[in-house]
């Protein structure tokens, strides 16, 4: 598990992203190299690092999903589906 990521002043100014979606978003980001591979560390982890419960993670993701800001990557491992950032490039925000 990654110990260090940032959150980036785009995240807030221009995703609009606060809480748990932005240390969700912020994490992944770092781990996926912004979007570049796949995120499989599960929701165990994801729950570990932004302090939370599971289902917590599990409503997180699917709200950021929802926005466009995430998407499956059609495997599963793990407790998680392998999800994917959409790369900063390709997200249609302000």
């Amino acid at each position: 598990m990654k110990t260090k990521f940032y959150v980036m002043k785009w995240m807030t100014s221009r995703l609009g992203l606060s809480g748990n979606e932005l240390v969700a978003y912020a994490y992944l980001y770092e781990v996926t190299g912004d979007g570049k591979k796949a995120y499989d560390g599960g929701y165990t982890e994801l729950s570990e690092v932004m302090g939370t419960t599971i289902p917590t993670v599990y409503n997180t993701l699917k709200k950021l999903k929802e926005r466009g800001f995430l998407y499956d990557d059609g495997g599963v491992r793990q407790d998680a589906k392998v999800i994917r950032v959409v790369p900063r490039s390709s997200l249609k925000v302000a």
